[in-house]
């Protein structure tokens, strides 16, 4: 059984999110835990008994309305930071899937994603995979993932396992890409690009090279603008690697990449 974690802040976000996971695992066996992390702030004037309520009404709503014997439900509610509470709830039940809302680009400080869901991605302190929905992103089978890498680490299985995972729910293809920022690869990519080739033979999967044009973040946008069957991009989260990368780089170039489609953050396994 799958243990999906959804973060609810009670937003619109956060309501995209929760129905997004109960699409893509419909045919799962699940147990989904909604997870709210309280903040006693004077810009919040809610009290925690108000949210616990909240968030009992809503798991009983989701429950009526998803109507799938397949799934069940938790809920976590704490006085504690969004990244401590995941943390903490995500090593407790051994989850699978993050699942979380994100604004896009609807303020200049909202950079890339929106604070929580880069600050879970820092802070994480485990190896599970984080998706980020989009707030108006219109649900549907992904029928192609595009996997954005560079090929400078080298991949191990269980750090793929979770793209596999999402790629055999609607036998999705995975589109490698290698954004081109050197002349050539290095042996080491080469390498590192032979076992990625191994481990997603189990899955339907192309390699592609397409040269960078003034941000990574604009060229995955570009790639998913000109293939509407791209349902999700992908990224492995590694020290010094591509997402690092993207979130360095200039606002008014990040500007362009604004998350229409999910995007499934992959983490380091340190071995």
């Amino acid at each position: 059984m799958k243990k999906i974690l959804v973060s609810i802040d009670f937003s619109d976000n956060a309501q995209n999110a929760l129905d997004y996971a109960l699409y893509l695992f419909e045919k799962e066996a699940c147990t989904f835990y909604l997870l709210h992390a309280y903040h006693d702030t004077p810009l919040l004037p809610a009290t925690k008994l108000t949210r616990k309520d909240e968030l009992n009404q809503l798991l009983k709503h989701t429950q009526v309305r998803n109507n799938n014997p397949k799934h069940q439900f938790k809920t976590v509610i704490e006085t504690d930071s969004v990244v401590n509470l995941i943390n903490r709830t995500v090593i407790d039940n051994a989850v699978n899937f993050i699942f979380m809302g994100t604004k896009g680009y609807t303020t200049l400080h909202e950079v890339f994603l929106g604070s929580n869901t880069v600050d879970v991605i820092k802070h994480l302190q485990c190896a599970c995979p984080i998706v980020a929905v989009p707030k108006d992103y219109n649900y549907d089978i992904p029928k192609e993932i595009l996997f954005a890498t560079d090929f400078k680490h080298g991949f191990i299985a269980p750090e793929l396992m979770p793209l596999n995972t999402i790629s055999k729910l609607w036998n999705s293809a995975v589109s490698v890409v290698h954004i081109n920022t050197e002349k050539e690869l290095s042996e080491d990519q080469k390498e590192n690009k032979t076992l990625l080739r191994t481990s997603l033979k189990p899955i339907k999967s192309k390699f592609m090279e397409v040269k960078m044009k003034n941000s990574i973040a604009s060229t995955i946008y570009r790639l998913e603008k000109e293939n509407p069957k791209i349902g999700m991009v992908a990224l492995l989260n590694t020290k010094h690697g591509f997402f690092k990368n993207l979130l360095r780089e200039p606002i008014i170039k990040n500007m362009s990449f604004r998350t229409e489609i999910p995007l499934l953050v992959l983490q380091q396994i340190v071995e």
